[in-house]
Parts: C-alpha cells; structure tokens; sequence
C-alpha cells in the first residue's frame, strides 16, 4: 500500500473519529460524507475482515503490508534503495499495528472460533484480544485515506432511445464539464456530474439517429476538435451498417449535432480515430483492413489515405500519437464481444510515418509473444528518462492476462521492443479493464475482473510501484467506460447496468485541496502565462489533462503534460508556467481543450479548471 504521513487519528469503541484533514477534504471534493466508522462503511469493513482473515503469522497482523514495487518499468528505485532487492529496507519502513502477543492470539482466536474466517467486526470484538481503541494505524491504513471510495451516484442513466439495451457504451467528457454519453439503447444524452437531481440528464436539441442520412452513432469512435466539438465517425449499432461512413459533429455550448460536409470511402464500424495536429483526424480501420482516412477540420471533408498496408486483425486498434507525429499502434484491439473469450492474436508492434501530407508507411518492431487483443495501451509522458512510454494492461488470454508490459517510445526503430511481461501484485486477470490517467501522474486501474467488489489498483510511474486501492462494486468489463472528471473522481458506468458509479481516489481524503482563483480561459503553444492560488507556495506542479473520449477501452487521445513552474517569493500568490508546445503541428499537445490542475507537494490536486491552448 502506498506509504503517506499518518496523523494518527483519534478512536473511540464502536468506530473511528473523522481524521481532521479528512473533515477539510470533505466540501471541496463535493463528496458523500465521509464514513469513517468501518461498522457503516462496508468497503472500510470488508478491508479491515480481509486483513485479518489472510494473515498467515503474527508478522502479517504485526506490520502493514509495504508497496509491491517492480524492477523493470523505466523510473522504478531510481534514488529509491526501498525496493525488492533490498528487503530489509522495505520492512524497517512498515508501520507497526499491533504487538506479537496481541497478533498471537487474535490468529489462535480466529483459527478456534472462526476457521473459515471473521464474518463481521463484531465477531472480533466479541473476544477483549482486540481492542478498536488500541488500534488506530491499522484503521487508518486501511480507510478512504489510503483505498479512495466508490460512491454511487443518485440518478439511474434513463432509457431514452429506440433501442432497448440499458446503459452506456460510450463517453466523453465535453468543455462545459457535462458528460456525452452515446447510450446502449442508441441514442445521446448529456450528464451533468454536479447535478443530483433528475435533471442531471439532458437531451441534445437533435438526434443524429433522427436526422437526414443519419443513423445511431452506437460503436463508431471520437475524438475532441480543436474547436471543443466532439467528432464521431463511423458506427451505426450493435452491427456493421453501410450507412454509417459519415462524420457527426458534437458543440456542447449549443448541445446539437451536424453532419459532415462528406462522407468516408466506406462504412466503419468500430474504427479509431486520432488527433493528428491543428488540423487532421486519422480515422483506422472499421473493417480488419486499415483503410486509413483523413478528416480536415477546415473543410469538414474527409479523404482518403495511400501507403496504408497493416491489416489490423482486431477492430477499434490502440493507436497513440508521438510528439514527432508517429502514430503507433499498441496490440490492443476488440477482438469478440465480452470479455475473455477469443480474439486474434496480433503480437506486432507497428508504427506509422507519414511522408507526404496523405501518405505514409508501416514499420515492424520486435515481434511480442503477448495476445493484448481486449488489453487498454496509455501514453504516459515523464519528466526525467524514459520520457515517453506506453503501457498496456491486460488481454484476452487468461495465461498472461494478469500482466502489464511497457515500450519506450522516445525512440524508436524496428529494434525496439516491449518489456517483459510483469504481473500484477494483485493477481488478477484482467480482460477489458479501464486505465484512467489522474492528475497527480498516477494510473488508476479498474474493472475487466468478472466478479462484484473486485480490487482496482494504482499504478505510479515515478516510483514504479502498485497499491493496492477501494474494490469496486460492480461488473464492469465489455461495454463499460471510465473518465477523469474535473473534481479529480472518476466516474464509471456501462452496458446494461443504469448506475454510475464515482470513484474517489485516496488524494481527496488528505489535506485541503488547492484553490486556483485566476486561470486564463486562453493560452498559445509556448506561452509563459500565470496563474493564480492562495495556495501557490505548497504548488509542486501544474498539468494539463486533456480530457477523455473512450469506448470499447480504446481512447489514444489521454494525456497529463506537466508544464515548467516558478514561484517568486515576491509574489507569492503566482505561478508562472510556460504552456507545451514542441513546435508545429503540435502533436505533443493537439490545439483544443484541456484541464488545468494544480497539485500540492503531498499529491492532492485543484479542481481542474478547462483551458483553450491555440
């Protein structure tokens, strides 16, 4: 588990007392009210049941259980002597929880009275041996502080189309902070996340299923223009539909959509689609062909692509967008509808690069022996070496689908290759899970695990390390997605199930979260601008997020770019930052829509302000 300062909170019989910082969590990150006793908060109760009921010997109740750190990833133990190769560290940095008596004989009692283990607290505290007072570090290594919370929120998702599927299959977060979702019964609806009541759902003004040439934009792919609009190509329901070789524009400002000017070469169903620069959208396959297309934003046209030869087994492939404008594509692919079953095996990396405004070519890297067919691939951006990686989680084979691999992008060449495959410190087999990038650099892994309450997990590329965090509460594999909202939560829904689901990571549980009061709604490629928090001195770094469109765990556009920063004392409710740019077409930071977060020295980030980068 990830290692933070602890305050000790205080304890009384029965349950624990709001840890303070908590309490001054609790009204910025607009959350359920904070339960901290674990007799009425089940995941803090089933946590605390599952510590207890794996403990083998009195070490395992003895100390908290240290971090599983990895030696292969890139950024792993640089600086760091805590790691698996020196054991002995890693046990003088455990918390103690109790003492070797007391450990001694909780297990005798356990193992006498409960051999197939605890059931309730109340069950624990039935024998004097434990004692909730006495206890304190183990709850709070346990609690909302350390795991986050899953809340549901209160309004079901309505059926409002002609289909008759409950849920979601599709969702992108727009500039206005409201959520498009693309529904399972084939039609669009906007959620507004900051709204409880019934009203949370609204209409488009129109339909693209209603309108001339038009059909349900149901399993095409998007992708957020420079402009804020949301472009949806392809589609067209639950199977391939000839009509759907058209381009659907999004405006959230004015909640309507509009055809494009043209239509595709052909029909897609199930492509991807990519920002390339300030200008272009590649659209890949639809079909197991590539047949690339090319939209220009300007015209609202497409057109199409020459040197396109990868044939794609899988549909809707991973494909990530390089800052020098390579495009490479990642294994992931849909394969089969559900999770597990079958899909192709397609273990060559290959990535695209363009030689003329509408051409380019195919190049092989080192051929993997891992199936990532209903795998998620995320590009993560770092500050020190390897600067640029990808990482993919998961498949559809349940022998190394317990896995995560990455490939260092910052180069590369038909030599480069992906690391060996490592496992998850969890064990788990994860077939169609959902990897959301969060604004304090970590990655947040949940769902494609085909039970309820299953774990998620937290993934930190600096420290190369996995904690383990709140289980969540229902199935989400096939169908379902996973945003980061600008409250820093991250919401999760899917395909035949109505909830939404919010999870809170552990960074809303800690100390107060920064207030930025003056952020520029516009800033250019490169710019050095300022912005402005009472907070700016306990600043450790300010990101820009871009915000997610995702179906079917493909969504290639996730990024946190972390902008340079300096504080002068003389002013000190300023941050003066210097906006990305890395020179024309942009593809390190495409034009458009981004979310500013500020993130303290302990980790605990702003809520995210959207900002126009031109």
């Amino acid at each position: 588990m990830a290692k933070a300062k602890q305050t000790g909170a205080a304890t009384r019989r029965g349950g624990m007392k709001m840890h303070p910082k908590a309490k001054r969590a609790r009204k910025t990150a607009r959350l359920m009210p904070i339960q901290d006793d674990p007799l009425k908060n089940p995941a803090f109760h089933r946590r605390i049941l599952t510590f207890l009921n794996e403990a083998v010997t009195p070490e395992d109740l003895m100390f908290e259980r240290s971090k599983v750190v990895h030696s292969e990833g890139g950024l792993g133990h640089q600086g760091n002597p805590i790691h698996e190769d020196n054991p002995d560290a890693m046990k003088m940095k455990r918390k103690m929880l109790m003492d070797r008596g007391t450990a001694t004989r909780l297990l005798e009692f356990r193992e006498r009275e409960y051999p197939l283990g605890f059931r309730n607290l109340k069950e624990v505290l039935a024998n004097r041996i434990f004692d909730l007072e006495r206890f304190h570090h183990l709850f709070d290594i346990l609690s909302d502080m350390f795991f986050g919370r899953w809340d549901t929120f209160p309004q079901p998702i309505p059926r409002r189309g002609p289909g008759g599927i409950d849920g979601v299959v599709h969702a992108a977060l727009c500039r206005t902070g409201k959520v498009l979702f693309i529904t399972a019964d084939e039609t669009t609806v906007l959620w507004d996340p900051n709204n409880t009541a019934p009203s949370t759902f609204e209409d488009p003004i129109n339909q693209p299923h209603t309108m001339t040439d038009g059909y349900s934009q149901l399993c095409g792919h998007h992708v957020f223009l420079p402009d804020g609009q949301l472009l949806s190509v392809g589609g067209g329901g639950y199977g391939p539909n000839p009509a759907a070789h058209f381009g659907w524009r999004f405006e959230p400002g004015a909640k309507s959509w509009a055809r494009s000017a043209n239509s595709m070469s052909e029909s897609k169903w199930y492509p991807t689609a990519n920002i390339l620069n300030d200008e272009k959208v590649l659209v890949t396959c639809g079909n197991t062909s590539g047949n690339m297309e090319l939209y220009d934003i300007a015209s609202d046209t497409f057109s199409t692509m020459t040197g396109d030869t990868k044939h794609f087994p899988n549909l809707y492939p991973g494909l990530h967008l390089l800052p020098n404008s390579v495009m490479v594509y990642s294994r992931t692919g849909w394969g089969s509808a559900g999770a597990g079953g079958f899909a192709t095996a397609d273990n060559t990396t290959s990535f695209f690069t363009f030689i003329g405004p509408a051409s380019g070519i195919w190049t092989d890297i080192v051929t993997d022996t891992v199936n990532r067919a209903k795998g998620m691939s995320v590009l993560l951006y770092a500050s020190t070496p390897p600067y640029l990686r990808i990482m993919v989680l998961g498949g559809v084979d349940n022998a190394t689908n317990n896995t995560y691999q990455f490939l260092d992008t910052s180069v590369l060449s038909p030599l480069s290759a992906w690391s060996a495959p490592m496992a998850f410190p969890d064990g788990q087999h994860r077939s169609l899970c959902s990897a959301v990038l969060l604004p304090d650099g970590n990655v947040f892994v949940c769902g494609g695990i085909q039970s309820v309450n299953s774990p998620c997990a937290l993934y930190n590329p600096m420290s190369d390390s996995w904690s383990a965090m709140a289980a969540l509460p229902s199935i989400r594999d096939y169908h379902s997605v996973a945003i980061l909202l600008p409250s820093g939560q991250v919401m999760v829904a899917g395909w035949q199930n109505t909830s939404i689901e919010i999870y809170s990571p552990p960074y809303l549980f800690g100390s107060p979260r920064p207030t930025l009061t003056s952020v520029p709604s516009l800033v250019h490629h490169g710019q050095t601008f300022i912005v402005e928090s009472p907070d700016a001195p306990s600043i450790a770094k300010v990101v820009l997020v871009r915000p997610m469109a995702v179906t079917h765990q493909t969504d290639g556009e996730q990024r946190v770019l972390e902008m340079p920063l300096s504080h002068d004392p003389a002013h000190p409710t300023q941050l003066t930052l210097v906006a990305p740019h890395g020179g024309h077409p942009h593809a390190v930071a495409p034009k458009g829509y981004y979310m500013l977060f500020a993130v303290k020295f302990d980790g605990v980030p702003s809520e995210g302000k959207f900002v126009f980068l031109h």
